[in-house]
């Protein structure tokens, strides 16, 4: 039979469509991938609707008899509570409180179970999966399929036991959504992932449930006529269509609602977080853009002016730079003016002055957020807070084992709170760095403030 590739091309140009589309956003217009990669926001509507679609799509192939229909009745209830999980089960479409228990231990503080074990903060075990799922969607996706192709008896065996193998064009969106699992580049880019396999789980289901029509089919869903061929083109094309139709009406809608105000409030968080992370990659201008967007809603965050000064420093616009550290430093004036106590007002101008290079003026306000800070510690022995600022100026002065010791202790009293767990995991990737010791500048400072 003469193999048709009119399925075939149309599902790698959305694979080249979603790849690339998410790549010129992501080196073009950040603000762009950010809606399209940020909770609650077009990308992970797209991901719920196609994975509800692939479970629709599972649920109907698993109605035929076929040695295939136990797969795909788990993949249809696998894929429902994906669809779940999403959502958190209602929690933000409803404004439904987080219980307790989810408070406690879920990573995200959200009403769902893979944020017990996954989340924003690094694990070894966080790791782990990550690893094991991309091993899984290399093995599934490219190697078992590639296996039934050559005529390996043991993946026909698998075959016939109804273990359904992807059609082996696939492939790409398998490896590359392996690869994005992993977050070498951390961009948020497993998001993209998540976008891709459903959607290769959908076109997959597909591909069975026309094979079923026809059993003669089943013997290689690699190869169609031209008929079913353009069916499958169009199916697909359907697919993506509706499903990016139904992503930006109903984010659109739930703007619109009583989610609006929450989801202004992650946007407005996302542009600092690509903001540092753009600047971790050096992209100076796209970080500029960025801080400078957040610094319109908070024009007194002095971190957000800061990292101004550095962008346009690094631009090569001294004007500019010069602008912002300053208004850096008076919003630290500022602070300090209305909170003379808080540890935090004192670190921030730490900063602010170790970047004009007045190590005095440093040292001074170094001292004076560690005195404040363990003065509080010791007034308030049971206060997380008091716990983490103290951690937070011993940190500073090069203390790290009593900066880690303290934050251990915040933790401890509130397991709860992610900034807690952040600056664990951020202090011990330090010491592994640092092989336990200070940089020269932080040195300097201690000896100064000692």
């Amino acid at each position: 039979m003469k193999q048709e590739n009119t399925h075939k091309l149309v599902a790698w140009g959305f694979f080249f469509a979603i790849g690339g589309g998410y790549f010129l956003m992501a080196a073009q217009f950040p603000l762009a991938y950010i809606v399209a990669t940020y909770e609650d926001m077009v990308g992970e509507w797209a991901q719920v609707f196609l994975f509800a679609a692939t479970m629709l799509l599972s649920i109907r192939v698993a109605c035929y008899k076929s040695s295939y229909r136990l797969f795909f009745a788990i993949l249809a209830l696998a894929c429902f509570y994906v669809v779940g999980e999403e959502i958190s089960w209602g929690q933000r479409i409803f404004n439904l409180t987080t219980p307790e228990f989810f408070k406690t231990h879920n990573l995200q503080n959200e009403t769902n179970l893979h944020n017990f074990f996954t989340g924003p903060i690094t694990t070894t075990l966080k790791q782990t999966l990550e690893y094991l799922i991309a091993l899984g969607l290399v093995v599934y996706g490219l190697l078992y399929p590639l296996l039934v192709a050559a005529r390996w008896k043991i993946a026909l065996w698998f075959d016939k036991k109804g273990l359904a193998h992807p059609p082996l064009y696939l492939w790409p969106f398998f490896v590359l959504s392996a690869y994005l699992e992993l977050g070498f580049i951390s961009f948020n880019e497993a998001e993209i992932a998540e976008i891709l396999i459903p959607l290769a789980l959908a076109i997959m289901a597909a591909n069975y449930l026309l094979a079923l029509r026809n059993p003669q089919a089943l013997k290689d869903i690699n190869r169609w006529k031209m008929i079913e061929s353009k069916r499958l083109a169009y199916q697909t094309t359907t697919l993506a269509l509706t499903v990016t139709l139904l992503a930006f009406a109903t984010s659109a809608a739930s703007y619109s609602s009583d989610l609006g105000g929450k989801i202004d409030s992650r946007y407005l968080k996302g542009l600092e977080k690509f903001a540092d992370r753009y600047k971790r990659f050096e992209q100076w201008e796209s970080a500029a853009q960025l801080y400078l967007l957040a610094s319109a809603n908070e024009p007194q965050k002095a971190a957000i002016l800061r990292n101004l000064f550095i962008c346009y420093s690094n631009l090569k616009d001294e004007q500019a730079a010069l602008f912002f550290l300053t208004k850096a430093e008076q919003a630290d004036i500022d602070f300090l003016a209305s909170e003379p106590l808080s540890v935090g007002s004192h670190l921030s101008l730490v900063e602010t002055y170790e970047l004009m290079k007045d190590k005095d003026r440093a040292a001074d306000h170094l001292r004076g957020s560690l005195d404040i800070a363990r003065l509080n510690a010791q007034r308030f022995p049971d206060s997380a807070s008091a716990a983490y600022w103290l951690g937070r100026a011993e940190e500073k002065t090069g203390n790290l084992s009593k900066a880690s010791k303290e934050y251990q202790r915040a933790a401890q009293i509130r397991p709860g709170v992610l900034r807690y767990q952040k600056a664990i995991l951020y202090l011990n990737r330090q010491l592994e760095i640092s092989g336990h010791a200070g940089s020269a500048a932080v040195m300097a400072l201690t000896l100064n403030v000692k």
